[in-house]
């Protein structure tokens, strides 16, 4: 017996309900397996920049992170409502952003290199180039100012900050259709040319669009060039309408890559390899020699490094910091595991600096530690140094050390020859002993190590400012996010012997061994 309308009214809702139901749950299940790989690259992203020079893993994804658990926020409510038949739920659900973000998230895992995902970069207009997101020398977020003017979301940032681009859910019906409200479809301006399609039908959304990207790109500057440009279109078929064709064809003569659905290869599937194409750690090219900046030569053998500084009454304030900073992490812990087991050089001037400020300030185990990893005239062994630098230090010395460090000079080879006069211009605003080491790393093909981040900024600008670097690769530099100066010697008492007060033979009851006892000048008792 068949049942009432009322009844097959009620059995189709209860099916439509269900279908809506499946069909929600099935978006967040893919929204928690894009967020689930997310985290999985912000730990990757976490692991690699490890003790960078500055913070850069949260930055580089924060802005999709947040688009991301707000959509599965959006789609939990979603199915939470379905299942408590609230009407407006599968409103909400049609109106998810899904299927804009997952292609933004594929564009990202068959990329090299990211530098930031969903990247909000100036508009202009532009008086000037400004620096674009991405690495010159070291990571850094550029200069662009995105919200003191207009903005523009560049969707993938990669390949160094070489490659910006941008994602379009856009269809080839819904190309038409603008086209239509143009009134250039259905015939009209056949014989138009080119140049006057793009500047007649400008107010067309794809072509705005890539016209943008093009304008914001052309803002910029990432290693004395603007960033190429891609326009990622994956529900767009080309060679199916002449009309959107022809529109795709007006978006490449404003410089823009277009990447349609036929030029699209599937994302690959998300795993270690893959992460490491896609962010691979900044120091995964290394050189097999590294050269070392006057700063790191001072932090190995700084007093601060190896031993517990208790803070003294004639610290400045800079000591006292140091002292805090080397409590909360240990300076070696930072570099040992970076230098490794890299055969290491340094140039003449940084050695020359280092001894120089040793037998002005330094105290006799900072005055030893120099010695131990830079003098290549005592006749010691690797072994033997590292044994004598165990015996000088807290902190477990690791056994492949290669000590002495090989002072070499800042030509050697004639290396310094590969300068242009211009880039040796821009070298020369660099003081010694600085110029010398980096000019040296750079030219010798070396990646150099450094606690000073400032000069690195400062060259990164000023190379920039070139309009190319020629055959030049950009230098290899490796920046620590914290240096450690000499303890010393308070300024006044390098040259004056501290006197005990009383009898003091036995054990110091006047607290001069407690204040000064590291130091050099104070008196046998």
């Amino acid at each position: 017996m068949n049942g009432s309308p009322d009844d097959h009214m009620k059995e189709d809702v209860a099916q439509d309900s269900a279908a809506k139901l499946a069909a929600s749950e099935y978006l967040l299940k893919r929204a928690e397996s894009l967020q689930s790989e997310l985290q999985r690259f912000a730990d990757h992203l976490t692991e690699i920049y490890k003790d960078y020079f500055q913070h850069v893993p949260t930055y580089m994804h924060t802005s999709f992170t947040s688009e991301l658990r707000a959509e599965v926020e959006n789609l939990e409510k979603v199915v939470r409502d379905l299942k408590s038949t609230d009407p407006s739920a599968s409103h909400r659900a049609q109106s998810s952003n899904l299927p804009f973000l997952e292609p933004v998230w594929e564009t990202a895992k068959r990329s090299r290199d990211i530098v930031r995902l969903r990247c909000a970069v100036s508009s202009g207009p532009f008086r000037k180039q400004v620096l674009a997101p991405g690495t010159r020398i070291v990571r850094t977020q550029g200069e662009s100012q995105p919200f003191r003017s207009g903005s523009f979301i560049v969707d993938v940032i990669a390949d160094g900050g070489h490659s910006w681009y941008k994602v379009s859910s856009m269809t080839n019906k819904r190309v038409l259709f603008d086209l239509a409200k143009e009134a250039i479809y259905c015939g009209e301006s056949d014989d138009e040319d080119d140049e006057s399609f793009t500047q007649d039908y400008s107010d067309i959304p794809l072509l705005k669009l890539a016209r943008n990207l093009a304008h914001a790109a052309r803002g910029h500057r990432i290693q004395t060039k603007s960033p190429s440009t891609f326009l990622v279109l994956p529900r767009i078929n080309e060679g199916e309408h002449a009309e959107v064709d022809k529109v795709l064809e007006a978006c490449r003569k404003l410089g823009v890559n277009l990447l349609c659905s036929d030029a699209l290869s599937p994302a690959p599937p998300l795993s270690d390899d893959l992460l490491h194409i896609i962010a691979p750690s900044p120091k995964a090219n290394f050189s097999e020699v590294l050269n070392i900046d006057t700063s790191l030569l001072v932090a190995l053998a700084s007093d601060f490094s190896h031993s517990e500084v208790a803070k003294q009454l004639w610290f400045k304030h800079s000591h006292n910091d140091h002292a805090d900073l080397e409590n909360e992490q240990s300076m070696l812990s930072l570099v040992y595991p970076v230098i490794g087991n890299h055969r290491l050089v340094c140039a003449k001037e940084a050695a020359e600096t280092l001894f120089h400020i040793a037998a002005t300030l330094a105290t006799d185990s900072e005055k030893a530690r120099a010695d131990l990893i830079l003098r290549s005239d005592t006749g010691k062994s690797q072994e033997q140094r590292v044994n004598e630098l165990q015996q000088l230090s807290i902190h477990q010395v690791p056994p492949y050390l290669q000590l002495p460090i090989k002072i070499v000079d800042m030509n050697e080879n004639n290396c310094q020859d590969c300068f242009t006069d211009p880039v040796k211009k821009k070298l020369e605003t660099v003081l010694n002993p600085g110029r010398s080491v980096f000019s040296y790393g750079w030219a010798s093909g070396l990646t150099t190590m450094t606690c000073n981040s400032v000069v690195i900024k400062q060259l990164e600008k000023d190379l920039e400012q070139l309009p190319t670097l020629g055959d030049l690769s950009w230098p290899s530099i490796w920046a620590f996010p914290t240096s450690r100066p000499f303890v010393g010697v308070p300024k006044g008492a390098r040259d004056r012997v501290r006197k005990h007060i009383g009898d003091c033979s036995v054990v110091c009851t006047c607290g001069l061994d407690e204040l000064y006892g590291h130091q050099s000048n104070v008196a046998k008792t």
